[in-house]
């Protein structure tokens, strides 16, 4: 574990997956979900390069079937902390035998995550080592801790007009026919535990670059992002937990009309040979 300090706030990040653990403010508050397993062991993976499931697992690339498991696999790699500080890190890895059986290109992927007075800030690198272009996903996965969902709302950065694609539970893919209406030129989304009974909620057609979780005393998080393409919305169904995931993201689930070939997912993002993409979050509280 590799812990930041700024002050009174300080921020926590694991090697494995190079993930947010923790992340208090000068308030005091914790902003993080304790990765409690009774509902979710996780906090904050990093989802590269794949986002949300495919079709059985299984995508072709140039041609080849590859297996990509949900999220891809840098969130169970072991990153190497590098140029650390009192207040920042670096944490990245490389391609290596057994990340080429399941994604055919040489890569370099770093988070740097960088703790200022009042909020922390992380910056995704993505770097294609290979000769030709590589098609990826990328997103983030914080899970902001929640007391009750149903006493919260999400106001977004602009007003919105979001029709949600729908998961289809039985194949964990978007039914991109039947929509369900979820903003129309607003920018204020009153949550409720069972929007998420089918998973995620997902806003595929999003402008906003921030959104806030508040709850009724007008309190919480705000999460930001550049370069990041639309935003997944999530809570474990059924259970209640006391967190929700604010997710930026490039790339989602298969659709039911993909053909199965991974360059051609929609959001899909690509880097020629020897180029470098970058993607920002921020994570502050609003007090």
């Amino acid at each position: 574990m590799i812990t930041l300090k700024n002050k009174n706030a300080c921020a926590t990040i694991n090697e494995k997956g190079a993930e947010l653990k923790s992340y208090v403010t000068q308030s005091g508050k914790e902003i993080m979900w304790c990765s409690d397993p009774k509902y979710w062991g996780k906090s904050s993976p990093v989802l590269f390069p794949m986002v949300g499931f495919l079709r059985d697992d299984k995508t072709v690339i140039n041609g080849k079937e590859y297996n990509i498991s949900k999220h891809g696999f840098a969130r169970d790699m072991v990153f190497e902390a590098i140029k650390t500080s009192d207040n920042s890190a670096t944490f990245s890895i490389k391609s290596t035998e057994e990340t080429l059986k399941h994604f055919p290109f040489e890569f370099y992927f770093a988070l740097n995550y960088t703790l200022f007075e009042d909020r922390l800030e992380i910056l995704y690198e993505v770097k294609n080592l290979s000769a030709e272009t590589m098609p990826y996903c990328i997103g983030a996965h914080p899970a902001i801790a929640c007391e009750n969902a149903d006493k919260c709302r999400l106001v977004f950065e602009q007003a919105e007009t979001v029709n949600s694609p729908v998961i289809n539970a039985e194949n964990n893919l978007f039914d991109g026919v039947n929509r369900v209406k979820r903003l129309e030129n607003e920018n204020t989304l009153a949550l409720n535990n069972d929007m998420f009974d089918n998973d995620c909620v997902y806003f595929d057609t999003i402008r906003s670059h921030s959104v806030s979780l508040l709850d009724e005393r007008d309190k919480g998080v705000k999460v930001s992002w550049e370069d990041f393409t639309s935003l997944g919305v999530w809570t474990p169904a059924k259970v209640r937990a006391p967190f929700i995931c604010i997710e930026p993201w490039c790339g989602c689930n298969d659709y039911e009309s993909d053909k199965g070939v991974f360059a051609e997912k929609k959001d899909i993002e690509t880097a020629k040979s020897n180029e470098t993409r970058y993607y920002t979050m921020t994570i502050e509280e609003i007090v």
